[in-house]
């Protein structure tokens, strides 16, 4: 079974869905302001690990990733390309531009996720198509509970009715006042009457009122959009239902979005996740993201560097998905080796066509193995552990290829196949050639053996160099001589 550390109790704990082989996911997508960092290539990767695993384990998953569409983010850039485009700024093109900056920065986030062979979740919301009804209706079930008030145009949620405030940030509400403050924007005002202003530091927002040009939709209270928070736990419960198996998102979520979810849902009754499962922050040479430092790193950038997206996959897999992750030219040189290791061993296997052995008895080694893997990943997805049995394999299937037991591989190549791709690795093939490359490769090779047997030394010697300067590295070997792309 399953076990996943649960930030809500603090423990590791058996996974148990609500209903017996279907599991409810939903994890909080990005806000489309910007293209997308390698910290957002992380988090999705982690809960496409996740997903992955449920169904290897016979789960049927429905997975919901939200995309926040409308935000101060992405209207503060949306102001400064007007800015940049306009010798006359026009406050009636920001909503415009609004919507422009969302949809490019969607689609750049898309194509970032197909490159790395994340799938697409069964559901993707837009927050600016569940305005109306769904959103203004969960806020009016909310004052209708006594725990929002509407102040000039604004509607806040009240912190200190919500009972169990602070469990999953396992936080006071005492220990929240003292680092609380104003968010911008927000109408500050101590006197507890309605329509006066935000009456408590620690109350956040459900409605904004409308500022000029903004994007903004007709409510009771007036116009403008709702706040962050208010998304995802109506559109969660929305496709998902009032309790739900899983929750996720990045470790920075925690508080106050998270925090201010369960609240926001349990305040009209409704359960919410079960459990929920945070994934660590990347910093870059130790130091956080950020574009002032001049160390923002987006994932395409990185992609062009390390072409191959399981390099990339392989860097993060090294880690826990709750621990930190730290990037670095060094680790992701190390992660491409290490790709290398496989895409060689399974290379040679092709060429000596072992997928074609059947019928060859699993030794006690690649049963240990596959059990291995299982209870790695069954332990709070211990990736680092699992990827250390794979290693193991392909270290064991390379000393079976040069002592020339070929029967005996298949079943290493096949659960190396299996698992690996359990973690997301081997997707977009290993060094894949055209037919006609193919046949070109083995007839030099063919040559160039041909000559060795006639110690024509300089024509083997010229065939090698010939290879060796369109990347294709030769190992000859006591059976045979293997070829590989050099990495």
């Amino acid at each position: 079974m399953i076990r996943l550390h649960n930030t809500l109790t603090r423990t590791v704990e058996d996974f148990k869905p609500l209903k017996d082989g279907v599991v409810t996911m939903y994890v909080c997508g990005p806000t489309v302001y910007d293209d997308p960092h390698i910290g957002h290539a992380r988090s999705a990767f982690i809960f496409e690990i996740l997903r992955r695993y449920l169904e290897f384990t016979g789960h049927q998953v429905r997975f919901v990733r939200n995309v926040t569409d409308v935000d101060d983010k992405i209207i503060d850039r949306a102001r400064r390309e007007l800015e940049i485009r306009n010798t006359k700024y026009d406050i009636r093109d920001l909503g415009k531009v609004c919507n422009e900056v969302a949809q490019r920065y969607l689609k750049s986030y898309h194509e970032m996720m197909d490159r790395l062979g994340i799938r697409r979740p069964d559901l993707e919301p837009k927050a600016t198509e569940h305005v109306i009804p769904d959103m203004t209706d969960s806020i009016a079930k909310l004052l209708i509970a006594g725990v929002a008030y509407e102040a000039g145009g604004d509607v806040y949620f009240s912190v200190r009715k919500c009972e169990g405030y602070g469990r999953l940030s396992n936080r006071t509400v005492d220990e929240l006042q003292a680092g609380a403050r104003v968010e911008p924007g927000e109408h500050p005002d101590p006197t507890p009457q309605v329509g006066a202003g935000k009456r408590d530091p620690l109350d956040f927002a459900l409605w904004k009122a409308a500022k000029p040009g903004e994007p903004s939709w007709r409510s009771p209270w007036g116009d403008g959009r709702p706040g962050w928070h208010i998304e995802c736990s109506t559109m969660s419960t929305k496709y998902l239902g009032d309790a739900i198996d899983l929750h996720g998102g990045g470790v920075d979520l925690v508080f106050p979005h998270h925090e201010n979810e369960i609240a926001q849902a349990q305040a009209v009754g409704k359960p919410f996740a079960r459990c929920w499962v945070h994934n660590g922050l990347l910093t870059v040479s130790g130091e956080k993201m950020s574009k002032s430092l001049g160390n923002y790193i987006t994932a395409s950038t990185v992609l062009e560097a390390y072409p191959h997206p399981d390099y990339l996959k392989l860097f993060f897999l090294k880690t826990h998905y709750r621990s930190p992750i730290d990037y670095s030219r060094e680790r992701m040189d190390e992660a491409k080796k290490n790709w290398h290791e496989f895409s060689r061993f399974f290379q040679h296997c092709d060429q000596r066509q072992v997928a074609s052995y059947a019928g060859a008895e699993k030794l006690p080694e690649v049963t240990a193995a596959q059990r291995g893997f299982d209870e790695a990943m069954d332990d709070d997805l211990n990736t680092p552990k699992a990827l250390s049995v794979l290693f193991d394999l392909v270290n064991l299937g390379d000393r079976l290829l040069a002592s020339g037991q070929l029967n005996q591989i298949r079943p290493i190549y096949d659960v190396l196949l299996r698992c690996g791709t359990v973690v997301g690795l081997f997707l977009q093939g290993m060094a894949e050639e055209s037919p006609s490359t193919l046949q070109r490769l083995q007839a030099l090779i063919a040559q160039r053996d041909a000559a060795r047997q006639a110690k024509d030394f300089a024509a083997a010697d010229a065939i090698r160099k010939t290879l060796r300067d369109e990347g294709i590295v030769l190992s000859d070997t006591e059976n045979g001589t293997f070829w590989r792309r050099a990495g």
